[in-house]
């Protein structure tokens, strides 16, 4: 029986009986200190104060007189230990089964000594010795990793790819006592033979190295490492290996794999005469494929001209697009993908913004007449008006005195032209007849201010400046700005056009514009005049551009009213109306 299953067996058994959390086969080193070579159940987890118990349990057992071992159980805090030293192996360290956490007294665990007992000292002996070689580390093995680390830096000293993978050859070659180490590389699907130990060139289209590739592939069918001659009792055939072996006269072949994050890179083979190979030399060999692998893979990444190197990075890329693996992010990509396409090629009906205000065709300012007072005012800022309504009144009691005294001045200069002309002095005549005349001069322009002292509205228009409800009775000088209105059936726009975008706009665009009092309310409007010259506002150059409104005059419209318009200019795609100011913006600063 087997040393692992001789004392698998064993630890079980011993737990069964004592009814214990965990048993383990410990052994006393050098120092004192108790180092374990096997536990029962194998996945049982330690807990705080374990080593402590088992410890104090493994020192209190003492070895008594017996025919061929030497045990004693003692019980401590729960914890029953019994040493297993076979009979003159005084040179051996001593060795106890400690059982943790068990009910039962000790008495148990004497009788299971007692059954210990009844074995041959040679078989627990040289159990013993085979768990110490199973379950501890030797002391070569430390030697043995220490090689592979050296294997590792030499190969990672190289900085081509078939001169690090021809001394890998050599060195496993040498190590292992082969007659001949051939390491094969995935391509496309194929293992391609790459190098042979102790041999700088061979012919790849040989017999030889052909069946050698089908062996390779073979092995990396099967995902791990291949012996042959094969066991009797193997449930797959290799025939690729049992052809190429007896082709080339091999006693005995191993095939490595070689993996690098879970995908076959290579195949390493191992050909002899006459030995087989052992799983201490499979064991190692996989060291060295672990150690090696990423660097080989590197350098021959590496080792190739930029073309080949860029083939390849393809190759990888689209093979991890097409791919199972990371389904969520190529979902994610591809719709990514597609939205960008489908920007780039959609049609998307473009707009300029830009500010406008409601401005009226004909303006008219309605001076003060003569110096006077104000009287009656009619009108407010904001009321539409008809035509010859009365807007104000100034005051005319000062002119009404005035008319009476014109009248009575012209009626004295008429007597005395009148007498001058019965006397034939025609002198006096003439002068009474010049002061009649200015008398009546003075009369019509008295009679004409009364007349102009009722301000009416000339054409229906709206009061758009000229609140005076609250100056009756200031004087006024002629001259003076009264009111100011607006004809309300010349209504047009004032748009304002940035100089970024007034390149687009053309006579006869159409638009849509909303006012700032009524955002829910569109209205259509069509571009019949570009001014040539730009225009400072809000420290911005803008152009005017003038709209035409295709819908009547509205109630509630006012000259000067603001909003903002819409002008259609044409379809783009929907990539360039989202990107092209950020790229206008990148070209004016880096000047591209």
């Amino acid at each position: 029986m087997p040393a692992d299953t001789f004392w698998s067996q064993v630890l079980e058994a011993f737990g069964l009986a004592l009814r214990a959390r965990r048993v383990l086969l410990v052994e006393q080193t050098d120092t004192g200190a108790w180092q374990a070579l096997g536990q029962w159940p194998e996945d049982a987890a330690g807990q705080a104060g374990d080593y402590e118990l088992l410890a104090r349990a493994a020192d209190q057992a003492r070895p008594v007189a017996g025919t061929y071992l030497a045990k004693e159980a003692a019980a401590a805090g729960g914890a029953v230990a019994v040493r297993v030293d076979p009979e003159g192996s005084a040179t051996q360290p001593p060795t106890a089964l400690v059982a943790l956490d068990t009910p039962l007294p000790a008495t148990v665990a004497l009788m299971l000594a007692r059954l210990l007992a009844a074995l041959p000292a040679q078989r627990v002996g040289g159990a013993l010795s085979s768990a110490r070689q199973a379950l501890a580390p030797p002391q070569d093995k430390a030697r043995r990793l220490y090689e592979v680390l050296q294997l590792a830096m030499r190969l990672g000293a190289e900085t081509r790819f078939l001169r690090a993978a021809f001394s890998l050859c050599n060195e496993l070659a040498v190590r292992f006592a082969c007659e001949q180490v051939a390491l094969g590389w995935s391509q496309s699907g194929y293992v391609r033979l790459t190098a042979v130990s102790h041999v700088e060139k061979f012919d790849p289209r040989s017999s030889a190295s052909t069946e050698l590739e089908s062996a390779m592939e073979e092995a990396a069918s099967h995902g791990a490492e291949v012996f042959w001659p094969q066991p009797p009792d193997a449930a797959v055939r290799l025939h690729a290996h049992q052809t190429y072996a007896r082709q080339q006269g091999v006693g005995s072949m191993m095939s490595m794999p070689l993996q690098l994050d879970g995908e076959i890179v290579a195949v390493l083979s191992l050909q002899r005469r006459e030995a087989g190979f052992d799983e201490q030399t499979a064991w190692e060999l996989r060291l060295i494929g672990e150690a090696c692998a990423r660097r080989l893979q590197d350098l021959r990444h590496t080792d190739r001209w930029f073309g080949a190197r860029w083939w390849f990075a393809a190759g990888r890329w689209a093979n991890q697009l097409l791919g199972p693996s990371n389904t969520g992010w190529k979902l994610a990509g591809f719709g990514a993908v597609t939205v960008l396409v489908g920007s780039a090629l959609l049609p998307w009906s473009y707009r300029i913004d830009a500010s406008l205000a409601l401005r009226s065709e004909d303006v008219l300012f309605v001076p003060a007449p003569f110096d006077g007072y104000l009287r009656k005012v009619n009108v407010r800022v904001g009321d539409q008006v008809e035509s010859a309504r009365v807007l104000l009144e100034l005051d005319t009691r000062e002119l009404i005195l005035e008319e009476s005294m014109a009248v009575a001045d012209e009626l004295k200069y008429r007597n005395e032209a009148e007498r001058g002309q019965g006397a034939r002095q025609l002198a006096e005549m003439q002068i009474a007849r010049a002061r009649q005349q200015q008398a009546a001069s003075k009369l019509d322009l008295i009679r004409h201010q009364l007349a102009s002292a009722q301000v009416r509205a000339p054409f229906p228009s709206v009061v758009v400046e000229g609140d005076l409800k609250k100056n009756l009775g200031a004087p006024v000088r002629k001259g003076d700005l009264l009111v100011k209105l607006a004809r309300t059936g010349d209504t047009y726009l004032e748009i304002e056009v940035d100089q970024a975008d007034v390149h687009e706009v053309r006579l006869g665009s159409r638009g849509e514009f909303a006012l700032v009092g009524r955002p829910d309310l569109k209205y259509s409007f069509v571009v019949d005049r570009i001014d040539p010259q730009s225009t400072q506002r809000e420290a911005r150059n803008v152009y005017l551009v003038r709209g035409r409104i295709e819908v009547g005059y509205q109630n509630w419209w006012r000259p000067g009213m603001g909003g903002s318009a819409r002008i259609d200019v044409g379809e783009r795609s929907l990539l360039w109306v989202m990107t092209h100011r950020t790229i206008r913006f990148l070209r004016q600063v880096f000047w591209i």
